[in-house]
């Protein structure tokens, strides 16, 4: 109980000085705050939500810091946190950072990367065996609150009727499709896609084939997505996965864009890269649309 209070006082004690004015004084609090996390000592946090949750907010607002190391150090700082919290705790943290990715004030680029620091941090179902418990409840606050973000507009936490929060796959009328957001996306797929419900894989599906065929989304971005719909379809069930290539062959089939049509053919040869066994067996529906569109005329025209 006396390690336990001395931490505790460390830590606080810790937190603030995150506030002062001195740089280098910051970035070594955090530096410090970083080997209590990564220690035994810290284990206490997981049952100390008040400290847990003063913990979260003071690396959040480090988030916002104006030196780069310092930033950096909060970054390092979250994904050993993340593994204290407990669930009540975890949820809010994900929701703050969800919600600062959509800001119009900051680098946007730093709250996701906070989010895939923690989503890669937290306990994640292992190939072959049953989901620990753990891993279920790292889940169950990624389901409840970053997928939704990602899949669409959300309601908002205020009580305005009909406030929406935009989703993190939409596009930005500002600053286009973020990539940033798809790393995230990618990063949920990898390391919780096994759990992931039907419901919630389809909602994802939508979200990034939205952005590959929109004729406007950037070839970075288009790049990430091509990623991110093969990572989606190797957890498809086999009904999941005819429906999807049934869509793929009826849009196909009808009047697209060049554009659309060429970011198209690029997703099926991604996922049979990614997914040579369980997409093999609908490129005979498939390979007939990317014969025609790079024919003998096509051919001869790019050489």
């Amino acid at each position: 109980m006396a390690d336990r209070q001395v931490t505790q006082q460390t830590i606080h004690g810790l937190l603030a000085k995150l506030s002062d004015p001195d740089a280098d004084l910051r970035y070594m609090s955090l530096n410090d705050l970083y080997d209590i996390l990564t220690g035994s000592q810290s284990t206490f946090l997981t049952h100390d939500r008040a400290t847990s949750t003063k913990l979260a907010e003071g690396l959040l607002s480090s988030l916002d810091d104006q030196h780069g190391d310092v930033q950096n150090q909060a970054l390092k700082c979250l994904g050993p946190l993340a593994v204290r919290l407990p669930f009540e705790s975890l949820t809010p943290l994900l929701e703050k950072l969800a919600t600062l990715t959509a800001s119009q004030t900051i680098d946007t680029s730093v709250p996701n990367t906070a989010l895939r620091v923690i989503v890669d941090t937290l306990p994640r179902p292992q190939p072959g065996q049953p989901a620990s418990q753990n891993a279920i409840t790292a889940y169950s606050a990624v389901s409840k609150i970053l997928i939704p973000r990602l899949s669409g507009p959300t309601p908002s936490a205020s009580r305005r009727r009909g406030s929406v929060v935009k989703g993190m796959m939409e596009k930005d009328p500002s600053r286009g499709f973020s990539s940033d957001a798809i790393d995230v996306l990618i990063k949920v797929v990898t390391c919780f896609g096994p759990l992931l419900q039907e419901s919630e894989l389809a909602a994802l599906q939508a979200s990034v084939m939205a952005i590959i065929q929109n004729d406007t989304a950037g070839t970075v971005v288009t790049k990430r997505a091509l990623t991110a719909i093969s990572a989606l379809v190797l957890h498809f069930s086999d009904s999941q996965l005819n429906s999807f290539v049934s869509t793929l062959r009826d849009t196909l089939s009808s009047d697209i864009s060049m554009v659309q049509r060429r970011h198209l053919i690029a997703a099926i040869g991604a996922i049979a890269r990614t997914a040579p066994a369980k997409f093999g067996p609908h490129l005979d529906t498939l390979a007939p649309f990317v014969f025609s569109a790079v024919g003998e005329y096509n051919i001869e025209k790019a050489d």
